[in-house]
């Protein structure tokens, strides 16, 4: 891959094993990497994957100390740092893998305390870490574990999706769950394995041809270019505001049923979903028109299938939805509409808008909706352990809606908004849970 260089020290890691060389490769950042590097400052995840559980029970910590390691070290990509190119241009930016160092995962007591208040202060430290993330600082993948009680632990994993992307988190957690249970003495969990091929080689082997980018750039023109009708979300943010969370559950049956209702229209549960939302919030705030952002991992190639590694690309559409539209009307609008943005998807938007506006410097999109849908499990798994998220506080989200799935197959919705009132937070709710048919 290229050069070899020395590798400044990290003040976490612990010393390289005797006999090792300090040595770094380095390769050229992808399109989907320089992308994200771009968006990062105006971006409220600072453009972070995040893992942030609490541990209830008996957790190995030698164990989990041990599979984090062994998940860094399989993975020259968790361990890649991103030097900015002269100036601190991030177009001719590369990505430098440095050598393994045992020791990635911090452990921290906080266990000379009540439970409750080393619960508050464990949090508390990963919220301030997270506000401090930058890709240029510290990429690859960081572990913190906070010992609060016993049987009661904290775990903060963090590494940049200019890395990382959903369904290679996914890939990383299933191969933490499995290194954790070969140490532990535990049965392995049954999940995914991730390939132990080099994204850097893949990205490097397998370019973006020149015809797919230019069709990638006249998409975001014509997004660009059509006005969005006015009456759309609230988008005034302020430095200090305070996200709004809303949360509600959607049971087993009642979500196979809508699974079950919907197979006329050819569509998936994602799309399904996000008909849903377009029309709630056609309902809710009145407009009829508005964008819609997303985010798709592009592995249509067999090579890409189980890689870790950075495929998202952002996906924009145009929302169009007639107050009276049904979703049987809707969804298939959606998918159609779906379909050609993940066509156009490989040129991200900031790189787009630097195209068409070069040389000016580039201006981040507008905010928009966001929607995000996991069908799979994305979190680690530990034998006889039992855990709950924290969702990390970014303080600047317009509009997020996430869909998960809980643990006895039903679906989790998190409405968040760091702008919007209250009273149409609580109106978007109710009119998506009408929607779902959870309410009259």
């Amino acid at each position: 891959m290229g050069t070899t260089q020395q590798a400044a020290p990290s003040d976490v890691m612990g010393e390289l094993a005797p006999g090792a060389e300090d040595f770094v490769e380095t390769a050229p950042i992808s399109l989907t990497q320089r992308s994200s590097l771009l968006m990062a400052p105006h971006n409220p995840s600072r453009e972070f994957m995040s893992w942030v559980y609490q541990l209830n029970g008996k957790l190995d910590v030698g164990a989990l100390v041990q599979a984090v390691d062994d998940v860094v070290e399989a993975h020259d990509l968790l361990r890649v740092r991103f030097d900015p190119g002269p100036g601190g241009d991030v177009e001719s930016a590369t990505q430098v893998v440095t050598a393994f160092r045992p020791g990635v995962a911090r452990v921290i007591g906080l266990d000379d305390r009540p439970k409750l208040e080393a619960l508050t202060a464990a949090v508390v430290a990963v919220e301030a870490e997270y506000r401090d993330l930058s890709p240029w600082d510290e990429p690859g993948l960081r572990a913190t574990l906070y010992v609060v009680a016993p049987k009661t632990h904290v775990l903060s994993i963090f590494v940049a999706e200019a890395l990382c992307d959903g369904e290679s988190g996914t890939l990383v957690a299933a191969e933490l769950s499995r290194a954790y249970a070969l140490h532990a003495g535990k049965a392995p969990p049954r999940l995914p394995l991730p390939s132990k091929g080099s994204y850097l080689r893949w990205v490097l082997d397998n370019p973006v041809p020149e015809p797919a980018q230019r069709r990638a750039v006249d998409h975001w023109r014509a997004l660009r270019d059509e006005p969005i009708a006015a009456g759309s979300w609230p988008m005034a943010l302020t430095e200090d505001a305070r996200p709004r969370t809303r949360f509600f559950n959607v049971p087993a049956a009642h979500w196979q049923h809508l699974l079950d209702v919907t197979p006329g229209m050819a569509a998936m549960p994602f799309v399904v979903v996000l008909s849903w939302l377009e029309m709630a919030l056609a309902r809710v705030v009145g407009a009829e028109r508005f964008v819609v952002t997303s985010a798709v991992s592009n592995r249509s190639r067999p090579g890409a299938k189980d890689m870790i590694g950075n495929f998202v690309g952002p996906v924009r559409m145009v929302a169009q939805v007639g107050g009276a539209e049904q979703l049987e009307d809707v969804s298939p609008r959606v998918l159609r509409s779906l379909r050609e943005a993940i066509a156009a998807s490989v040129v991200p938007v900031p790189l787009a808008e630097a195209r068409l506006q070069a040389p000016a410097a580039f201006v981040p999109p507008d905010p928009t909706v966001s929607f995000l849908m996991f069908d799979e499990r994305e979190g680690p798994d530990f034998a006889g352990v039992r855990q709950r998220r924290f969702r990390v506080n970014t303080g600047r989200d317009v509009l997020r809606v996430n869909c998960t799935p809980d643990e006895a197959g039903g679906r989790n919705f998190f409405v968040i908004s760091g702008s919007a009132p209250v009273d149409l937070m609580d109106a978007l709710v109710a009119e998506l849970q009408r929607r779902l048919g959870l309410r009259d």
